[in-house]
């Protein structure tokens, strides 16, 4: 375990599946908790990270499953691979595990059940009933066999918005104890400057004048890509291009650029971007746009806010709740192909001062929401609240 001071709270460990920044917004949650407890990582490798994870500033132990049989992987680790486990666990007084259906949910519940040990179920919207359209008959023997008994014998459930707790709840058919702590994103204290986004737009070779709107997120079915590029390019916002970036999943880069090859100014589609190349997308956006069918909180949306974009979020984004009454963009009530047309029409026709005014409301909503201090205060309080010895 880590070195500690005298004013750090005790000895807590993260639990995940395959650290890896190609997991997007749970990897930068695990690496925020993490970060916050003063909590090493243990990672369960399962072959699905595409990029190592690198320095996170804290230590990272990894069991790779990624040979392992399906047994091994989904229900019960081998007993070679949870005494290595244990290893790691050995001086941890509460432990945060995130995500299910993985047999890492197994291990932390009957290792903690055997140390009188507390720990905290981060489910990551997994508990969101459109999770089970797809596998439900796995996925609901999963959940008979062991994940209503983790959820059970959790110290704590932790959700990151209202709404993805209200849906947990329903999956679930009970309330475990819970609470919800927004993830923590650093807002900017003022919106970007004119020149900042012409800079970082010359740096992206991006058009100093034509409206951006971005998406940023995986190439997944789950987050519609395809739908939202078809969408853009039917509406034709005028002198609007549409930027995307990310990992490919079941959907490619290549497929998404043969929807407009003679296109280029309307839309533009990139790989990943890290590191300085996400930072400048970023702040040369005007609008952000997730139309997922599922996104529990959706770090991205949070982060555009926090630059000062608007938004256009589906009703499947979760943080739609806490950001609605913010006057911060576009909300709206289903999430049809013919609702995101309108809602890029509407974009279309906003003058910039309207878009900066959604912006500067969304950033400042978004520096209350997500404070970062105000993040990990809340994460010392679960370890305080469940380590501190009982009253006589």
């Amino acid at each position: 375990m880590m070195a500690r001071s005298p004013d750090d709270p005790p000895p807590s460990l993260s639990v995940c599946l395959d650290l890896s920044p190609s997991h997007g917004g749970l990897y930068r949650a695990v690496v925020d908790l993490a970060r916050a407890a003063g909590s090493p990582i243990l990672s369960f490798r399962d072959g699905t990270g595409r990029v190592p994870p690198g320095d996170v500033g804290v230590p990272v132990h990894a069991i790779d499953l990624a040979c392992a049989s399906p047994w091994r992987r989904l229900i019960r680790l081998s007993k070679g691979d949870a005494r290595a486990a244990e290893a790691v666990a050995d001086e941890a007084r509460i432990v945060f595990c995130h995500s299910i259906f993985r047999s890492h949910n197994d291990w932390v519940r009957r290792f903690c059940r055997s140390r009188a040990t507390p720990y905290v179920a981060v489910p990551h919207g997994s508990l969101d009933p459109w999770v089970f359209r797809r596998g439900r008959a796995g996925k609901a023997a999963w959940m008979a066999a062991s994940g209503r008994p983790y959820f059970r014998d959790a110290a704590l459930v932790m959700y990151s918005t209202h709404a993805e707790r209200l849906k947990a709840e329903n999956t679930l058919g009970f309330a475990p104890q819970s609470c919800v702590v927004p993830w923590p994103v650093d807002a900017r204290e003022s919106a970007p400057t004119a020149s900042e986004r012409q800079a970082a737009r010359r740096r992206l070779g991006i058009s100093p004048t034509r409206r951006i709107v971005m998406y940023f997120g995986r190439y997944h079915s789950m987050k519609r890509p395809l739908e939202t590029a078809r969408a853009f390019l039917q509406a034709a916002p005028p002198d609007a291009t549409l930027v995307m970036a990310g990992f490919d999943g079941d959907i490619s880069a290549d497929r998404l650029r043969e929807l407009a090859p003679m296109e280029p100014d309307r839309l533009r589609i990139h790989g990943p971007l890290l590191g300085p190349q996400r930072d400048d997308l970023f702040l040369a956006a005007d609008a952000f746009v997730s139309w997922s069918h599922r996104e529990n909180f959706c770090y991205s949306a949070a982060e555009a806010l926090g630059h000062g974009v608007a938004v256009i979020l589906s009703p499947g984004n979760d943080l739609r709740g806490e950001l609605q009454d913010a006057g911060c963009g576009w909300f709206p009530a289903d999430d049809s192909i013919e609702s995101l047309v309108q809602a890029f029409r509407e974009l279309g026709s906003s003058s910039g001062d309207r878009l900066a005014a959604m912006g500067e409301s969304g950033r400042r909503c978004v520096r209350r929401l997500c404070c970062r201090a105000e993040f990990t205060a809340s994460i010392h309080l679960i370890i305080a609240a469940r380590t501190s010895p009982m009253p006589p």
